[in-house]
């Protein structure tokens, strides 16, 4: 999802509406507006199940392949993270 097509997405939804992200283990968490940032990721690169399916890019590893598919993203962080 781009920011132009969240954008497009909220837009349908009441102003005043609430918005959370799922919790670590199970429940509902506030996104918070101050924990906002822009990271960069490797996409498809979850190792297991568990994992987010996208994991962040570590320049550590000098391995070019790897470096390739790293974009930049909006990450929305959970307030109680």
């Amino acid at each position: 999802m781009t920011v132009e097509e969240l954008i497009r997405l909220l837009e349908g939804y009441p102003p005043e509406l609430r918005v959370v992200v799922q919790g670590y283990e199970n429940g509902f968490d506030d996104v918070s507006s101050e924990r906002a940032k822009v990271v960069r990721v490797q996409l498809d690169r979850a190792a297991y199940s568990w994992e987010g399916r996208h994991q962040e890019f570590s320049p550590q590893n000098k391995d070019a392949s790897i470096a390739d598919d790293a974009v930049s993203a909006l990450a929305l962080l959970r307030a109680s993270n």
